[in-house]
């Protein structure tokens, strides 16, 4: 089977992980007497959870249906991301319905904590690493200039513009970071 490729063992066991998922979420909240406005917020999470779920079965009969590969290929990124999506939509119902995240029995978002404030080290780690994703960003740019006279005939400069919204993404992160570093 080529590496782009998915069989519909692991399609099932990739959404089988998903089933239930914010059963964690929904006994924290009863655990916890959590507010209305708490188990709204859940049950919000929750439907859109479930939401994304239904889309995750179409974007996987489409991976099995597609017979080109470049078609698996490209929905197989998207696969990637919005199981993390929900992943991310789980850990966000857990930390909320838990009350803090270190409560939950399963993972969860954590709060923040400032435990890196004043890091030094930590500051300047992240501070090269934002430089190196910008340089990236700037290498990336170049490359796909390089990659335009493909365009008609590769996917390459799709996954060069994928890569560059990464990239983008990366530097939100270490932002993020870098401002927790600081001191409180």
């Amino acid at each position: 089977m080529p590496p782009t490729a998915l069989s519909n063992i692991e399609l099932v066991a990739n959404n089988a992980c998903m089933e239930s998922t914010f059963e964690s979420a929904i006994a924290g909240l009863e655990e916890t007497g959590a507010s209305a406005d708490t188990r709204e917020l859940v049950e919000l999470l929750a439907r859109h959870g479930s939401e994304e779920g239904a889309m995750l079965h179409h974007y996987e009969r489409f991976a099995l249906d597609a017979e080109a590969p470049e078609t698996r290929y490209l929905v197989l990124l998207i696969l990637d991301d919005e199981r993390r999506h929900h992943r991310l939509l789980v850990e966000m119902a857990n930390a909320i319905a838990w009350g803090m995240s270190e409560h939950s029995p399963d993972p969860a978002v954590p709060d923040l904590t400032h435990k890196d404030a004043g890091n030094r080290d930590l500051a300047a780690h992240t501070k090269r690493l934002i430089d190196a994703e910008e340089q990236d960003r700037i290498e990336l740019k170049r490359l796909r200039k390089r990659l335009r006279p493909f365009k008609d005939t590769t996917l390459w400069e799709l996954i060069v513009d994928l890569m560059l919204l990464d990239t983008e993404k990366h530097v939100q992160i270490l932002r993020a970071i870098a401002k927790a570093t600081e001191k409180v």
